[in-house]
Formats: structure tokens, C-alpha cells, sequence
């Protein structure tokens, strides 16, 4: 058996441990969370939701052409305020708007304001600006309240499942779901997504989890979703389950049927309605296994180490520029797609906040500083490999997956920066 090393040499010095990055959690400080929930409303109750919708809409793109207008003709930038100012005058002339729940018409503006926001961070930044868009009903996607008891009321039902949502202008609709941990709502926000109604709630509350006891490294991946190096000196996997393969066939057939409909017809509305609706499962298939794969993960482990992926660097398209084109950019294209489909960031931020909830600790290993992929876990050498490169052979004699070893590497990194021994093998020094 090769020996090998707990740490790099120097990986207690207070240089290593100011780089390292720890989550814990304070069990006694309320969060906020997000419930979601279906709405089931009736005939009546589905038209004066998709009313209220357009009233929102048509706000949205009024107060848009409304900026746009101000800068165009007197050069001046309209804020939030000034069009909350509006809006009052817009309330007392309008019977409709009158209606409207003042605080959830502030909400649609203030989604405004911060799109605007975003547009002169960007541009700030030196990135592609994207100045705010006009809406069109089909793409708008809902609304919000953003206090309990002025515009909305939830009442969740028995042991947190189910409940009845009560709506300023459409009265009581029932919505189902389940809230793992209960908190007291306090905003609301009414979405429309593929014919379907949803009130995403947000609560405060303490939530709690258990954690384990023992020490694992992780590595996400595209061919493997997840390889686990645990700190017995053995390994696990997560396959990757690639929804979107699954549906790929379905998803086709349905574009290629959209595509033939005319437009603005009935049958191109069901066409697309049936895209939607595809995308919409697997959607939900994918959510709901990052958040089984993140809750085992966690339930089973003491601490949790984990390379640190910056998802828009490693998506970047390969295309280049017309003097300078790229290579390979039909492939990096499709391995660009394999990333989205899997989801990474979701994944870890899932894992980084349920570790948090059960007292334990995630740390994110500076991939460009330790270079996991790099690095050998036995003897800690660094040697570049290509990314087709799947095996890790090290002329100190081990010979691991590519996977396995930047797992191993995460572990060993992590347990160096807390100062925990390695049990096992992993104990084991040069």
C-alpha cells in the first residue's frame, strides 16, 4: 500500500487557515426560507388571477416605458419613488388599479427598480449590460406581497400540509404542499408558470437538521455526478441521473411540433403549453434529487469538503472572436450543457445550507491555489492533465480515478484546516 500524506507540508500555518472557507450556523437565529405551493383555483378564481396578472403586467411595461420616456426627452432618471408617486395618482383615476392591492403594485415597481439596477451594475462592470424588457403576458411572471396580512393570509393545514391561501380580489384558494420546517410567512409571491398557478411563501424559522460524524470529500462531475471519498480510505459515487436525456426524445418531438403551428393560433398555444410542460418535469425531477442527494449527504457526514466551482468560468462559450475563432466549439457546447443539466451550484448551495441547519462544517477547497484535479493525494505533487485524462497515475505509485483523487485531495486539504487527525489509511503519513 502507498503511504500517504494527511496535508501538504505547512497546510497548518495561518496562511492556509485564513484561505479556508467554513459555513456554520447559529441554531438559535431565525432564517428565511422559501415554500412553494400549487394553487388549485376555480373558473371564477382562475380569471380574476389571470386579470390581476395583466393589471400587473401592463403596470410593469407602463413604468418601463415610463423611465425610458423620462431619459429619452428630459434626460432624467426616474426612481422608485417617483414612480410610487405615480402610482397613487394612477390609483385615484383608475377604478381597476384602485382595486389592486397597493402594496403588491409597489412590489411590481420595485422589480423594476431592481432590474434597472442590475442593467447599470453590468454596465458598470463591463459586461453585457441587458437593459430591462417589455413584458408580454406569456413572460410575465407573476407577483408579489410583501407583507402578511395586507394583500394575502396563509393558514397551513394539519401538520404543515396543504392550507388555504386567502388573496386580496380573489377570496380563498386551496394550494398544496408540505413544509418540512414551519415558520411564521411573511411575504408572498403568485407565479404562473405553464398554465399552472404557484405561491412561492417566504417564513421565518429555526430550521434543525442531524448530521453524522464522519469526514468526506467530494467531487462533482459530469460523467459521475458526485464521487465521495470518505475518511476510512474509501470511496462512494453518485451517478449522474441525466434528466434531460430522458426527456430529450419528448422534448423534440413537442419543439417540432410547436414549430409547425401557426402562430397566434390555438394549437400553437397547446404546442408550446406541451414544451412547457416537459421542461416543467424535469425541472422538478432534478430538483427533487439535489435535494435527496444534499439531505443523505448531509445526515450521513460530520464535515464536508468540496472544491470551489465557479460555474460561469467553466461555462464560457468557445466560439471566440471572428479574427480569432475558437476550437472545438461544438463540443464545448455540449459539455456546457451537461454542466447546466446537472446543476452545480444549486447542489453545493443546497449542501453549504443544510450543513448549516445541522451544526456541521462545509468548506470549499480553493481550487485555484490546491488544484485538486492537479494534485496528487499521496505524495501532494501538482501535474497538469487534460480533461479526457479520467485515470490519475503518479510516479509515487498510486493510481486512483481522476475523480476518487481530487475527492481524496478535498478531504485531505479540509481536515488539515480544522486540525482533525485522519482516521485509517488516511493516517497514514510519508
Amino acid at each position: 500500500m502507498v503511504k500517504r500524506r494527511s496535508a501538504p507540508e505547512g497546510a497548518h500555518t495561518a496562511t492556509h487557515v485564513a484561505q479556508r472557507i467554513m459555513y456554520t450556523w447559529n441554531v438559535d437565529s431565525a432564517v428565511s426560507r422559501k415554500l412553494v405551493y400549487r394553487l388549485y383555483p376555480s373558473r371564477c378564481q382562475e380569471a380574476a388571477l389571470r386579470d390581476m396578472l395583466g393589471l400587473h403586467q401592463r403596470l410593469y411595461n407602463a413604468a418601463l416605458e415610463q423611465r425610458i420616456a423620462a431619459w429619452r426627452l428630459q434626460r432624467k432618471s426616474l426612481s422608485a419613488y417617483d414612480q410610487s408617486r405615480d402610482l397613487t395618482a394612477l390609483r385615484t383615476d383608475d377604478e381597476r388599479y384602485a382595486a389592486l392591492n397597493a402594496q403588491s403594485a409597489q412590489v411590481t415597481l420595485q422589480r423594476l427598480h431592481l432590474a434597472f439596477a442590475a442593467f447599470f451594475r453590468r454596465c458598470k462592470k463591463g459586461e453585457t449590460p441587458g437593459f430591462p424588457r417589455f413584458r408580454s403576458f406569456d413572460r410575465f411572471s407573476g407577483w408579489g406581497y410583501k407583507t402578511h396580512g395586507d394583500g394575502f393570509r396563509f393558514t397551513p393545514g394539519d401538520g404543515n400540509r396543504h392550507g388555504k391561501l386567502r388573496l386580496s380580489g380573489i377570496g380563498t384558494v386551496s394550494v398544496r404542499g408540505r413544509a418540512r420546517t414551519p415558520g411564521e410567512a411573511k411575504t408572498c409571491e403568485i407565479q404562473h408558470k405553464a398554465g399552472r398557478w404557484y405561491a412561492s411563501i417566504t417564513v421565518s424559522c429555526r430550521p434543525q437538521r442531524t448530521g453524522g460524524t464522519q469526514a468526506i470529500g467530494l467531487d462533482w462531475g459530469v460523467e459521475t455526478f458526485a464521487t465521495i471519498a470518505h475518511e476510512d480510505d474509501g470511496f462512494s459515487a453518485i451517478e449522474n441521473p441525466r434528466f434531460m436525456w430522458q426527456a430529450k426524445a419528448a422534448l423534440e418531438s413537442a419543439q417540432q411540433n410547436l414549430a409547425r403551428k401557426a402562430k397566434r393560433s390555438k394549437n400553437r398555444t397547446k404546442a408550446r403549453r406541451l414544451v412547457a410542460a416537459i421542461h416543467r418535469k424535469t425541472t422538478a425531477k432534478r430538483l427533487g434529487f439535489l435535494h435527496q442527494q444534499s439531505a443523505k449527504i448531509v445526515a450521513d457526514s460530520g464535515l464536508i469538503a468540496t472544491e470551489s466551482l465557479t460555474v460561469k468560468n467553466m461555462t464560457r462559450s468557445a466560439k471566440g472572436t471572428v479574427e480569432s475563432p475558437g476550437r472545438n466549439v461544438a463540443q464545448k457546447a455540449g459539455l456546457n450543457r451537461e454542466i447546466f443539466a446537472t446543476a452545480p451550484r444549486a447542489f453545493l448551495d443546497m449542501i453549504r445550507y443544510k450543513a448549516a441547519e445541522a451544526g456541521i462544517a462545509f468548506i470549499e477547497v480553493p481550487s485555484r491555489k490546491v488544484k485538486p484535479s492537479q494534485t496528487c493525494s499521496a505524495c501532494w505533487k501538482q501535474r497538469k492533465k487534460a480533461l479526457s485524462e479520467r485515470q490519475h497515475v503518479c510516479s509515487c505509485g498510486l493510481v486512483l480515478s481522476r475523480d476518487q483523487n481530487a475527492a481524496r485531495v478535498n478531504l485531505l486539504w479540509a481536515l488539515a484546516q480544522t486540525g482533525r487527525e485522519p482516521t485509517g489509511c488516511l493516517a497514514q503519513s510519508a
